[in-house]
């Protein structure tokens, strides 16, 4: 939950915003237990977004330069950047698929493990290998063992998928309706884009108040009026709608995706 707060809030100023306003709460007002831990969960939220700001090198935007260098400049790596969202999507859920895997041991079914995790691990890993060296050059030995990882995973899914359906022919369909359940796994690796979509997106729009900011403080001193207005609203409306955003949907992230696993 940290990482992925982190990655989708990004911006080091709102991360030392996040904690002077948890530490003053925090310090100031006397709250009951409930309320003090949820400030308190900001308070540590604050460390991953600046960490993340500081690799992206973005303090309010930009509109403070960056006396690190940043590690990765998400306007123009911003395909790195979904490339380390759907490796972070697989982890995250093959992690999932192991905590079901546990559980099944751990209750005396093995059996399980294997039909409803050891299959999807081989059919999931074995498509991510053959279809990987469309996009970068590897070995021809591997696709090949990642098309027979592959086969072997799913002919185990329709096999043993709907081990519980009566008849053979109720055990195939409902084991090939199982298997066309590897769809919902795309959608899931996926959703995992929004870890750089929302990222990218505050850091957007960061920028282009910062851009009207400077515009108007070109006109002079009303001009600098203005410029102060626009930039202290715009970032505290930025800020809210990126700390809100990145709350929303690392919950998703986290319920829907991962916990759904098992």
């Amino acid at each position: 939950y940290l990482i992925f707060f982190g990655m989708m809030g990004a911006d080091f100023g709102y991360g030392v915003l996040m904690l002077i306003a948890t530490l003053f709460v925090l310090k100031t007002f006397n709250l009951n237990d409930s309320s003090r831990r949820f400030i308190k969960f900001f308070y540590y939220l604050s460390y991953p977004v600046m960490f993340w700001g500081i690799l992206y090198g973005s303090i309010f935007g930009g509109i403070i330069p960056s006396p690190i260098k940043p590690v990765i400049d998400p306007a123009s790596e911003y395909n790195t950047l979904l490339i380390i969202s759907i490796i972070f999507g697989v982890f995250h859920i093959f992690y999932g698929l192991g905590i079901k895997a546990y559980m099944s041991i751990r209750d005396g079914n093995p059996l399980d493990a294997l039909y409803d995790v050891g299959f999807w691990f081989l059919a999931l890993l074995g498509a991510m290998g053959f279809f990987l060296p469309m996009v970068i050059d590897l070995p021809p030995i591997v696709k090949t063992v990642s098309l027979i990882m592959m086969i072997i995973g799913m002919v185990g899914i329709v096999l043993f998928g709907a081990r519980d359906a009566k008849g053979i022919g109720g055990r195939l369909a409902g084991g090939v309706y199982e298997l066309y359940g590897i769809s919902g796994y795309i959608g899931d690796f996926v959703s995992y884009s929004r870890l750089m979509a929302l990222g990218l997106s505050g850091g957007f729009i960061a920028s282009s108040i910062n851009l009207m900011a400077g515009m108007a403080a070109e006109k002079g001193l009303v001009g600098i009026f203005f410029a102060t207005i626009i930039f202290l609203i715009g970032q505290a409306f930025n800020f809210g709608l990126s700390i809100l955003s990145a709350y929303v949907h690392t919950i998703r992230l986290t319920f829907v995706e991962f916990f759904g696993k098992f």
